[in-house]
């Protein structure tokens, strides 16, 4: 999913050029709750957690799900992981100048997108946003 997006479709099409395919795609406009909710792994662990959520809630994001290139050999968060770089903007400029967050990235809060850093964690953040936002 990406936080405030000022250019959505170019990383939407980075995506798809780095042979991703987006199995899913929504636009959600989140309240503080949902935001923290979603967030709320992060809590105590970044410094930036309470900017972070207000940026999220500040209009729209857009949710996406995505499988991994067939030919990357990566699992999919691994594949998605390296696609976006590192959290920090100024670190993946510095070692991932390709990424997206190198490319469409501003700060630490505005990191251009979020992508799930677990594994185990992939499932349930899609779920959040395309089931169970769906039915509330």
């Amino acid at each position: 999913s990406g936080f405030v997006i000022s250019k959505p479709l170019s990383i939407i099409d980075a995506v798809l050029e780095s042979g991703f395919e987006i199995t899913a795609l929504q636009m959600f406009s989140l309240d503080k709750t949902c935001a923290s909710e979603f967030l709320e792994v992060y809590q105590g662990v970044i410094p930036e957690y309470p900017d972070t959520v207000l940026e999220l809630c500040s209009g729209t994001c857009i949710a996406m799900e995505v499988k991994a290139p067939q030919a990357s050999g990566l699992e999919v968060c691994s594949a998605f992981r390296e696609l976006a770089g590192p959290w920090d903007v100024e670190m993946a400029r510095e070692l991932k100048p390709k990424s997206i967050r190198a490319q469409y990235g501003v700060n630490r809060v505005l990191n251009a997108l979020h992508c799930t850093d677990l594994v185990e964690d992939s499932v349930p953040e899609c779920l959040y946003f395309f089931d169970l936002l769906q039915r509330s």
